[in-house]
């Protein structure tokens, strides 16, 4: 489908069953898209007075109607998924009308982007008729099984049935503009999306910038070891699982504080202060600052947002200097710090072996000014 105009950006989204359609269109509704669950659709066509509700009782007889005049899915779904003619008859009826219904509604569409979640989107047409790009989920066949089986109580070998009616995974791989791949966290799927969200110049809604918790381990994992994956950045040369995080978290000193950045329903940066010293009172007015974005999102405004509510929890808490430590190969990190405020005030030389070499570290310290002067309050708005 040809873009013009003012008209959305239309994503198709497939996948198998069980691979996290849903949960990715989620996400990009909560980043600003409209979504559409082509389901839901057909469940529309198909109810009484629907277009596509005469036709498939004259196809499969009285038997799949309830008392109400509604189909009963699960009695048509046990004629049409053990036999694959009867399948292609059911679809030959409902796609159609589900493919027209979708384009009245992309019409009236009002967000930059809308996501048509199809679980035969590549087969029904609905990709070549009306998306721009197809984005497909994947995982690996042991998750689908149990992700079915925890959701929908299905059976093995219902799921397995239910799976061999489905295009193979690498047929809609081969097909995809984009995949994504969901058998990490749900934290590592939404950093996917927001990437491509942002790779494709879409306008992300204002963050939340809030105190983080213990619920939000998840989530600053995914960010954290994102972060040590591309490499250059800190000196953490290892990632951590959920499991780490969060005792990590459940072991901070009661002066710590967590701050997050989320857009939409991801967590994609954090900031942490922490007590310098605790084996002296000599310097209970000292904390640690780290910073960590997600490379997609840098640039966004989203440290200068994360810093003044650091900075106010720091005042809060009894700290009044801040200090870190900044790769010196790292130069956006130490021109970040440097605009807001810090100083530098030291070198610690071959500091770090990390990515197969010797690196030094900068040290950087801020006084901060009490009550707030000196730091006006960030927009909380992304460019």
């Amino acid at each position: 489908m040809e873009s013009g105009g003012a008209r959305p950006l239309v994503i198709g989204l497939t996948g198998g069953m069980g691979t996290g359609k849903s949960c990715v269109r989620q996400m990009l509704v909560s980043l600003g898209a409209e979504g559409i669950d082509a389901d839901q659709v057909a469940h529309q066509v198909m109810a009484p007075g629907g277009p596509a509700h005469q036709a498939v009782v004259a196809e499969f007889g009285p038997q799949i109607l309830r008392a109400d005049g509604q189909i009963d899915r699960p009695c048509l779904g046990q004629i049409v998924f053990s036999d694959p003619r009867a399948l292609a008859r059911l679809e030959a009826i409902v796609h159609p009308a589900v493919t027209e219904a979708i384009r009245q509604r992309l019409k009236t569409a009002a967000a930059p982007a809308v996501v048509i979640e199809a679980i035969k989107l590549l087969e029904s047409g609905l990709s070549r008729g009306l998306c721009d790009q197809v984005w497909v989920t994947v995982c690996s066949r042991r998750q689908q099984l149990a992700r079915l089986a925890a959701s929908r109580r299905m059976s093995p070998e219902e799921a397995r049935r239910r799976l061999a009616a489905q295009l193979p995974p690498a047929q809609m791989v081969a097909q995809a503009d984009l995949v994504i791949d969901t058998r990490g966290t749900m934290a590592e799927t939404g950093l996917q999306v927001v990437a491509a969200w942002a790779r494709l110049g879409m306008p992300f809604p204002p963050p939340q910038i809030r105190r983080g918790t213990l619920e939000d381990a998840e989530g600053i994992a995914a960010v954290l070891n994102a972060v040590v994956r591309e490499g250059g950045c800190t000196v953490l040369d290892r990632q951590f699982t959920v499991a780490q995080e969060r005792a990590f978290l459940r072991r901070l000193r009661p002066r710590a504080r967590l701050t997050v950045a989320q857009v939409g329903s991801v967590i994609v940066g954090f900031q942490i202060i922490e007590p310098y010293a605790a084996y002296t009172a000599a310097m209970d007015h000292v904390a640690t600052l780290g910073t960590y974005v997600i490379a997609p999102l840098r640039g966004h405004g989203l440290g200068r947002a994360m810093s003044a509510a650091t900075f106010a929890a720091a005042r809060e808490a009894g700290f009044s200097k801040l200090v870190i430590m900044v790769r010196s190969d790292n130069p956006a990190a130490q021109d970040f710090y440097t605009r807001l405020g810090f100083q530098p005030c030291g070198r610690l030389t071959r500091q770090a072996f990390v990515d197969g070499r010797y690196v030094d570290e900068l040290l950087f310290e801020l006084f901060l000014p009490s009550g707030g002067a000196g730091y006006e309050p960030v927009a909380q708005t992304m460019e």
